[in-house]
């Protein structure tokens, strides 16, 4: 099945196509007599048709020229006229040729690089070549795509040009592109618009990747300047999956597998008193099935599922805070006030103000599937399809956190990398969470084209559920209340990291008493509903059309949320020596064990609930938004033989109302009040494209975009959530709402140079984008304690302006050859970025060099070795990312951030038979952690995570 050489192949990065379908069924054509790879590459740069041909039937075969106007379908047969190759099957999107003598067995599937050569329609770097506007795309593959088992849509993106991960422990969730927020990016499945309920119930734009599986989709496109045909609210880019199709083959087609999964770190699994959590071992399997039918195969259907039980164990070490000493030891500024201030004696060092080490047993379970059913008869120009899909992840986690929390008095005998304090308090903390989000919708559209125009009408409702149950405990002891002071602290840094090798008396540490300073529980629950709506006209657009043609549209969309999260706080104070232990574990990193509380002896049916604290808690985190977009707008396009121009104006409607409770001297009062606001702004672009000679390609564009506030930053009063996923520092992120906040409005400026190479197999391409952001949003953050624990206190206001400017540059080379007839496909590509804000606090205004989730450069790369001595292949897979800013903070010192991140995953599989593969997969190869920085130049590691190496083994059968 596998043995066809290859000539080009659908492989793992590129870019794609134009934002217009081709439709148009009549071309001029200009192919000279040539090679068939050639005459093919020049036909589906003309039709946007993708040709299928077996390696073999193509090898040394010349075609005859073919010039002027006629049907697509007998251009293609007119050039191979006189040759062993016939035209078969052929439905304006893809066609398939085979050899006259016998007819070859049905293709199947058309999506492995390695069984098809797919010379145009799955060739990533001729869509790139095609299209109008500049966007990259990445195609997945069953057999080949890595990501793991669950590989999702945010696996696949983190490894295209400009695109950077956001973390949810050790797999990427969000994107952020060309170092703008994922709020800014408009994330829709075949043009609608997808819900999301963000972080943790959060509200915010950003969709979350993770959950969307790869298999769902064809091809991910990621669009990177805007014309006025792409929805408005996009400032970083809009990122479009294609799902798949099962016109996408030419019969049946099936694909399934089962994989185990080991995670390298075993953690406080078992050691946390919490029975059936498991050490290593996982499981799942997915699979996909496809078929046409009816009398000349007008019907299609495609289904696919997913199942996986894997474990994510993990440690997290902590650092949140910093002490500021003189020369003689004590604090600049005194004890409460204590500063980084030179002028008032600051040394120049930091001291730590909290030791901190967390223990996670996490078990994550996911489960899905989606179907689409889909209705294109020959030669009408009609087509339909209907698809639902829904997609449940759970997790399961047990957080043990102990921490030492220093006095800052005094210090002595500080170096630059060591030093002595004094214990202040003692804590222990045990959390659980059973978190649940799941995501789903039903999407349907019909469209109808002749040899000029297209009508398509999408509708489709989305929606995302999240829930969490989290109980926790916290309990403290104060040494000095004890008589078991003075009790000392010594702290070592390494690697801008602060751990305590050691007390000066440990006996002291173990026999302190603990009270309980904290007993809650809570359950959250949020939903997000959106129903889409949008017609699309296009009339005389498409890669080989001449003079004028225009598109326009209309899009009414709704949006909806809301979170309400319910508390139990119960009267603290009591004795917690009956529900403490000493583990049989001593956490990474650390000379010493803390006792643990073990939850599951805790007696919570006699626990005196505090009803006036519960009541004001769980008013105060409620609230509920609503949105209304109404859209319109008007795109012309020019076509000259060499160049394309296109204008237009998009008007952007939105309004909004928001539901949240009454807060009067810090107290909910019951009440619920409203907030209504809106806006309408017109949005124009001018592109240029012109194709020169030797295969360049020059691209220039200009578009007005707009940022639109998230909805918690409107709605929200205030919303306390713990847990593994917030910021870095803490363990707890208290995230307050700011009702007048302005949406952001962006000019873009784009350009860009591609030169194509190997018959459209190679681009190299090198892009240049600056943005002005007006009333930029940023969230500024403060430390404070809240109920005895580090947290992160989070508000979004609007800064006056900021920019941002940057260079991208790529390479993608599909089927490069190499001896003994091995094969390498590559892609690399890097970005440097430049950005610059103003923002005000109460301490005054700053100035940022760079925007918040923005790194100065990031680099990815991937490099596939095919071997057909082993009938498989060998690919790597590289991402880094330096330090960068999330969250500027009222005083500059306490800025947060990620801290350097190189990703390095590696996959190798090899066909046992034509219908068995083995696949191996290793995920974070070199062990990598994932740190937190802070500090005015995020000089200072804060927080460092690791989750160890996660290996694959996968049985395929296809």
């Amino acid at each position: 099945m596998r043995r066809s050489t290859v000539l080009v192949s659908g492989l793992l990065l590129g870019t794609t196509i134009s934002s217009h379908p081709v439709l148009a069924a009549t071309h001029v054509f200009d192919i000279p007599a040539t090679s068939l790879p050639a005459a093919l590459a020049l036909y589906q740069k003309a039709t946007g048709i993708g040709v299928i041909a077996n390696g073999q039937n193509a090898e040394n075969i010349r075609v005859h020229a073919v010039k002027g106007l006629m049907d697509d379908r007998a251009a293609l047969s007119a050039m191979l006229a006189g040759t062993a190759l016939v035209v078969g099957e052929f439905n304006g999107r893809d066609a398939v040729i085979r050899r006259k003598p016998v007819a070859p067995k049905a293709v199947s599937h058309v999506r492995d690089e390695e069984q098809l050569d797919v010379i145009g329609h799955r060739s990533v770097v001729t869509r790139k070549r095609n299209s109008d506007v500049l966007v990259d795309s990445i195609a997945y593959n069953d057999t080949s795509s890595l990501g793991g088992g669950a590989s999702s849509v945010a696996d696949l993106l983190v490894l295209l040009p400009g695109v950077t991960g956001i973390q949810d422990g050790d797999e990427p969730r969000f994107v952020s592109v060309r170092g703008i927020s994922p709020d800014l990016n408009q994330t829709t499945l075949n043009g609608i618009t997808l819900a999301t309920i963000g972080d943790n119930g959060g509200g915010t734009r950003r969709v979350n990747l993770q959950n969307i599986p790869g298999e769902l989709t064809g091809e991910d496109d990621i669009y990177k300047t805007f014309t006025a045909e792409q929805d408005g609210g996009a400032i970083g880019a809009v990122i479009d999956m294609t799902p798949r199709s099962a016109f996408d083959y030419k019969g049946l087609y099936k694909y399934f597998t089962a994989y185990g999964v080991y995670n390298t770190y075993k953690g406080a699994a078992g050691a946390n008193r919490v029975p059936g959590q498991a050490g290593h071992l996982a499981q799942g399997a997915k699979g996909v099935l496809s078929d046409r039918f009816g009398k000349d195969k007008e019907f299609g259907i495609i289904v696919s599922m997913r199942y996986q039980n894997r474990v994510r164990n993990s440690y997290k070490n902590w650092q949140t805070d910093s002490y500021f000493y003189d020369d003689k030891g004590l604090p600049v500024g005194g004890e409460s006030n204590n500063i980084p201030s030179r002028a008032l004696g600051w040394n120049g060092l930091e001291a730590p103000q909290d030791i901190e080490y967390g223990n996670y047993s996490n078990s994550i379970t996911n489960l899905g599937g989606s179907g689409r059913l889909e209705w294109r008869p020959h030669d009408s120009g009609w087509s339909t399809s209907l698809m639902g899909y829904t997609y449940e992840r759970w997790e399961h986690s047990t957080m043990n956190h102990t921490y030492l929390l220093l006095d800052n008095p005094q210090i002595w005998d500080q170096t630059p990398t060591s030093g002595r304090e004094l214990v202040y308090r003692s804590s222990s903390y045990v959390r659980r969470d059973r978190w649940q989000s799941d995501s789903s919708g039903v999407l349907g559209d019909v469209g109808w084209h002749d040899n000029i125009s297209a009508l398509k009408l999408r509708v489709g409702y989305t929606w995302e559920d999240y829930q969490n149950y989290q109980p926790r405990l916290t309990a403290y002891a104060y040494p000095k209340k004890q008589g078991l002071y003075p009790l000392y602290a010594d702290y070592t840094i390494k690697d801008d990291f602060a751990s305590m090798p050691s007390v000066s008396d440990p006996d002291k540490l173990r026999a302190m008493k603990y009270n309980l300073s904290q007993i809650q529980r809570y359950h959250d629950k949020a939903r997000e509903g959106v129903t889409n709506v949008r017609l699309d006209y296009t009339r005389n657009i498409g890669p080989n059309v001449h003079g004028f043609g225009l598109a326009t549209g209309f899009e009414w969309r709704t949006l909806n949320v809301t979170d309400q999260m319910n508390y139990e706080d119960y009267v603290a104070g009591g004795d917690a020596s009956d529900y403490m232990y000493f583990p049989n574990f001593v956490p990474p990193g650390s000379h010493y064990t803390l006792p643990w509380i073990d939850m599951g002896k805790f007696p919570w049916a006699t626990q005196k609930l505090d009803v006036a604290t519960s009541r004001n808690d769980t008013l105060e985190s409620f609230y509920r938004y609503r949105e209304q977009l109404i859209d319109g707008y008007l795109s012309l396009h020019y076509k000259w033989r060499d160049s394309l121009l296109i204008a237009g104006v998009r008007a952007d409607s939105v309004s909004f109302s928001s539901l949240l409770p009454q807060v009067e001297n810090g107290t909910a009062t019951g009440a619920m009040g409203t907030n209504h606001g809106g806006y309408l702004h017109p949005l124009p672009s001018v592109t240029f494209v012109h194709d020169f000679p030797y295969a360049v390609k020059l691209r220039a564009s200009y578009s007005q975009s707009v940022g639109r506030p998230m909805p918690s930053q409107i709605a929200q009063v205030q919303k306390m959530t713990c847990g593994d996923d917030q910021r870095g520092g803490t363990e707890c992120t208290l995230s307050r709402g700011n009702p007048n906040l302005r949406p952001r409005q962006a000019q873009n400026f784009d350009a860009s140079v591609e030169k194509y190479f190997n018959h459209n197999h190679g681009v190299v391409s090198v892009a240049y984008f600056d943005k002005m952001i007006k009333h930029d949003i940023y969230t500024l953050l403060d430390h404070e304690m809240i109920n005895g624990m580090p947290t992160s206190v989070t508000q979004p206001l609007n800064a006056t302006n900021s920019s941002l400017m940057g260079v991208e540059g790529s390479l993608v080379e599909e089927g490069l050859r190499g001896p003994l007839g091995q094969r390498f496909d590559i892609s690399v590509n890097g970005t440097w970025m430049h950005g610059s804000m103003i923002y005000a606090s109460s301490s005054g205004s700053y100035k940022l060099n760079q925007l918040p989730d923005q790194p100065n450069y990031i680099f990815n790369g991937a490099v596939t070795w095919h071997v057909p001595q082993m009938r498989g292949a060998v690919r790597a897979t590289l991402s880094y990312t330096p330090k960068y800013l999330t969250d500027p903070a009222s005083q500059p010192w306490e800025n947060v951030g990620y801290g350097e991140l190189t990703s390095l995953d590696l996959a190798a599989w090899n066909d046992i038979t034509d219908h068995i593969r083995l696949k191996y997969e290793v995920d974070n190869l070199v062990g990598a952690h994932r740190t937190y920085v802070q500090g005015t130049n995020l000089q200072r590691i804060n927080e460092k995570d690791y989750y160890g190496r996660s290996i694959y083994f996968q049985v395929v059968v296809d």
